[in-house]
């Protein structure tokens, strides 16, 4: 449940470069009470980097059982699962035995990614983006209603541009 002031109208317009797309996302959006600011900035970013792929779907929950993120196949198994900010280890081990695709989205120099950076490397199905800590902190600090984001992909560069402010990846881990 969440209160009328976490409450995200959100207008996207994509441009991603890495898979020649142009679109728009408008919906509703909230970050749960239990869900840092940081976390619900990553998750919205990580939505747009995959929303090319018409069936990636943004969980409004915040639930470490379910992904932040998700594609699924017409079977219903997850084709791609993401997770984001610092999941549970142990249990994207578990939950990489069951999808398609892995993938964990977080920022860079934070104690989480060093301390599981190697065991990440082990898992066969998964991938990393790693956003530096400023660009993510800056976006969480001026998020607003109407979120009305002109966000552009490209091969190592992540850059969101909303009414006022410009913002760019200084650093972007992207395998």
């Amino acid at each position: 449940m969440s209160d009328k002031n976490r409450v995200y109208k959100a207008n996207f317009t994509i441009a991603d470069l890495r898979e020649h797309r142009n679109h728009k996302e408008v919906f509703t959006t909230a970050c749960d009470r239990r869900e840092s600011y940081q976390h619900f900035v990553l998750k919205l970013l990580s939505y747009c980097l995959f929303s090319h792929n018409e069936t990636a779907i943004l969980n409004a929950r915040f639930s470490h059982a379910e992904p932040d993120v998700s594609i699924k196949a017409l079977d219903d198994h997850y084709q791609t699962w993401l997770a984001v900010d610092q999941p549970d280890i142990l249990q994207l081990n578990k939950i990489a035995k069951r999808v398609d695709e892995l993938w964990v989205v977080t920022t860079l120099n934070n104690n989480w990614l060093k301390e599981n950076e190697h065991q990440l490397e082990l898992i066969n199905n998964g991938h990393l983006i790693a956003f530096d800590d400023n660009f993510i902190e800056q976006l969480a600090s001026h998020l607003t209603k109407n979120l009305q984001w002109d966000v552009t992909i490209d091969q190592q560069m992540v850059s969101v541009s909303d009414k006022e402010n410009f913002y760019q990846t200084s650093e972007l881990i992207w395998h």
